[in-house]
């Protein structure tokens, strides 16, 4: 059994894109393993992580620093900051992107920081209401993480977030700890860093302001369309920002995920009363 254990680990898992291989995650064993086991696979997974980013050649580099950058402005509270935003080379939301290997670059960036160093960091994470990696995803890359990352993060900025974001945060706020709240936060526009981050000082591309005033112009026609259907008090402002067409397309996509959900919640053995809240 553990030669099988072992072997399920080294073959990889389910991917974030289709043909993008993740690191294979706890879930992959087939008997539990002591904590000191446990330990020894998540560093080996780490590892061969920090090797497929430094394996990243000189063209895909290039546009990966334009996708994952450290900002040279830090948080009110002193934590530097580490901005993740993917998306096409013109702005594009729908745009295929290796986020294991993106993931896998990341790192090089952050080790010495947050690893080496110990030093306090925080993420904002520019999701353009898709965070293009599942649930299983996260966990696996949860179960690969050197320590220090959970230990050293101050907070995790989530701009844009997808439906599944705000689904969790929805179901996760009668029962989470005050110590979730504190380190994740969810921004449906840029300004509203405005309670961590000196936004005077703090910029990002410029084309992450133009979806962010899409957004707005989306919300507005929403707001106009509902207004002249049902009268002035018929709309309050589309949903965070989504009406006419986005709305249907997120519509799926949230279901997509929350199906997603539901099965994480099955494993766990929560199914019952969790998956029926969901629907």
């Amino acid at each position: 059994a553990d030669a099988t254990c072992g072997a399920a680990v080294g073959a990889g898992g389910a991917s974030a894109s289709g043909a993008d291989a993740a690191p294979a995650g706890p879930m992959q064993c087939c008997r539990r393993r002591s904590n000191e086991a446990e330990e020894v696979l998540a560093r080996q997974r780490y590892e061969d992580l920090l090797a497929r980013g430094r394996a990243v050649d000189s063209k895909q580099r290039h546009w990966y620093d334009k996708l994952c950058w450290w900002s040279d402005v830090s948080t009110k509270t002193g934590a530097r900051i580490f901005c993740l935003a993917p998306r096409g080379p013109k702005g594009q939301t729908e745009y295929p992107i290796s986020m294991w290997e993106l993931i896998a670059y990341c790192l090089t960036k952050l080790h010495d920081h947050v690893v080496t160093e110990s030093r306090q960091f925080a993420i904002v994470w520019v999701q353009l209401n898709d965070h293009r990696l599942g649930l299983m995803d996260l966990r696996r890359l949860k179960a690969s993480l050197h320590p220090r990352y959970l230990a050293m993060l101050e907070g995790l900025h989530i701009v844009h977030p997808s439906w599944l974001v705000r689904a969790l945060r929805l179901l996760l706020w009668p029962i989470a700890e005050d110590e979730l709240w504190d380190r994740w936060h969810a921004h449906e526009r840029v300004e509203f860093l405005d309670s961590h981050v000196d936004m005077k000082k703090f910029r990002l591309p410029k084309d992450i302001y133009e979806y962010d005033k899409w957004l707005d112009k989306q919300a507005q026609e929403a707001t106009e369309q509902a207004n002249k259907r049902f009268g002035s008090g018929g709309a309050s402002g589309g949903l965070g920002g989504f009406g006419g067409g986005a709305m249907e397309a997120e519509g799926n996509k949230a279901k997509e995920q929350m199906d997603q959900f539901k099965r994480l919640l099955e494993e766990r053995g929560k199914a019952g009363k969790d998956a029926k809240a969901i629907e």
